[in-house]
């Protein structure tokens, strides 16, 4: 009788162990899956999107600057031209 109760408090045990870490797997879950849609989004933009459409404005404006500094420095190369065809 003494064996069959130390096999029951064992297994009362086992059980209770189990019951808490599946309460924490669950909570690490949840936490983990709110944490993805954050990122991807819940039918709204996620941080990942945002952060995508942030880096292509970047980009963008990168290329406009480096056209504008094209177009700046050929001007003053014709104005420098012009001013030195005039001083001669």
């Amino acid at each position: 009788m003494e064996t069959t109760q130390d096999i029951l408090a064992e297994l009362r045990e086992l059980r209770s162990a189990f019951n808490t870490n599946a309460r924490a797997t669950r909570e690490r879950l949840s936490t983990l899956e709110s944490q993805m849609h954050s990122l991807c989004g819940n039918g709204q933009p996620g941080r990942i999107s945002l952060l995508e459409t942030t880096v292509d404005g970047l980009q963008q404006w990168r290329w406009w600057l480096l056209g504008a500094t094209a177009g700046d420095s050929a001007v003053v190369s014709v104005i420098a031209r012009l001013v030195m065809a005039v001083n001669k």
